[in-house]
């Protein structure tokens, strides 16, 4: 008996698990919160449901795609292999916190390679997957606002001191504003890319909604992330045709957005107090001046990090990564919080090679579907991610993120398309 006839029926069931976990995924992530604010420790519900998650697609791809399993878990030993050097100084927990980035940074990369596989497998399975986690995560979203607006849950930030702020904001049961930001991002324009065109009543509601909720985040990614997706969806929807016929409308719009955005930049100390946060941003400004508004300081803390390490370890150590108990040792703020840095320090050129295979993949999938509406749409998502990524961190790090950007990527522009063939023959 083959190996493939003795797991088929294992990939069978790791499937039709997966089909009911996957959708329920913010909802966990949600709950995880709560027991966090609750109680003061969430279980580690959020982090074993995941855990399930990428055993359950391991043993689904084993069956077609073992090169694919193999590559990924050398890939993360070798990510290992510099943290693992400074373990035996360091207490357990940060060996597992190396272990726990590591899996991270790889988990877009297997979820992407499984619904790739599971939507060359079973179309129609995948393609319900797909509409089933969109639903249930948009309205998890939703609620999770209203109870945030109801006084539930944390505020998306936390009080300076010495500095007045009128508003917080409010990020529900969530734990991660910035993570949450990028959800925002993927779910947004996943939905918004579906609404459009025959659907534009939904779409406005849907961007006014997502609008709303990036600005109870207060973050720059939240809000200016879910402006351009609102904003450039509909002209990217757009067949090649339309750009041939409209060039001056496209020229015309362009400068009502070039005039927007002026308008917004003059009247920007109004709309920052309006927002509550201008106080806060001034008091940024004043210490670390405009770089420490646009990257919240990131730049400096990643240059004390990059000092220390050079101070205290050596350049092969460093290529093979120091782990985050290896900077903590040194520096109370370990993290930079830029994905690309905080890789190659922890994890080295390993660390940075995930970095930029997660990226080209996701660029290499949208590129090719860059003929349709769904795929520009896509490049546009990933360049946003990209650029949120390299300059405030929080995605390849990020424990909310893998699954659905590596749903939307692999499976967005199949959805759209069997969604267009229904609506035009229904």
């Amino acid at each position: 008996m083959s190996f493939a006839t003795l797991t088929s029926p294992l990939q069978q069931r790791s499937d039709k698990l997966l089909c009911w976990l996957i959708p329920l995924f913010l909802l966990v992530d949600c709950i995880n919160g709560a027991l966090l604010q609750l109680h003061g420790v969430s279980y580690g519900l959020s982090v074993f449901y995941k855990l399930l998650l990428l055993l359950l697609m391991t043993l689904a791809l084993l069956v077609q795609q073992p090169r694919v399993v193999l590559g990924l878990l050398l890939l993360l030993l070798l990510m290992l292999l510099g943290p693992a050097l400074q373990w035996p100084v360091l207490a357990q927990r940060w060996w597992l916190a190396d272990i726990q980035l590591a899996i991270k940074a790889l988990s877009p990369l297997l979820a992407f390679a499984y619904f790739v596989s599971l939507q060359q497998r079973l179309p129609a399975t995948a393609q319900l997957l797909f509409k089933h986690t969109l639903i249930i995560s948009a309205l998890v979203l939703l609620l999770n606002a209203l109870a945030g607006l109801a006084g539930f849950g944390f505020t998306a930030y936390q009080p300076l001191d010495g500095v007045a702020q009128s508003f917080l904001g409010i990020k529900g049961f969530f734990y991660s504003t910035n993570e949450l930001s990028a959800v925002l991002l993927a779910l947004s324009c996943a939905l918004l890319v579906l609404c459009w065109p025959l659907h534009k009543l939904a779409y406005w509601g849907i961007s006014a909604t997502a609008l709303v909720i990036a600005l109870l985040l207060l973050t720059k990614t939240g809000l200016f992330g879910v402006l351009l997706l609102v904003l450039l969806i509909p002209l990217l929807m757009q067949p090649l045709s339309f750009w041939q016929r409209q060039r001056k409308l496209v020229y015309w719009l362009m400068l009502a957005m070039v005039l927007v955005l002026l308008a917004v930049l003059f009247n920007g100390e109004s709309l920052l107090k309006l927002l509550g946060i201008y106080d806060k941003l001034n008091f940024v400004y004043q210490q670390r001046g405009i770089s420490g508004i646009l990257l919240s300081s990131r730049d400096y803390y990643a240059g004390r990090i990059w000092q220390t390490t050079a101070e205290h370890y050596t350049d092969w150590q460093r290529m093979l990564g120091v782990g985050q108990g290896g900077v903590a040792l040194y520096l109370k703020k370990y993290f930079a919080e830029l994905d690309w840095f905080d890789l190659l320090v922890f994890h080295g050129l390993a660390g940075v090679l995930a970095f930029v295979l997660c990226f080209a993949m996701f660029f290499r999938s949208s590129w090719k579907h860059r003929a349709s509406g769904a795929g520009r749409s896509l490049l546009l998502l990933n360049l946003l991610l990209l650029l949120v990524s390299s300059v405030a961190g929080h995605i390849l790090t990020s424990g909310m993120l893998w699954l659905p950007w590596a749903l939307c990527n692999a499976l967005l522009v199949h959805q759209h398309q069997a969604r267009s063939k229904d609506e035009r023959y229904s």
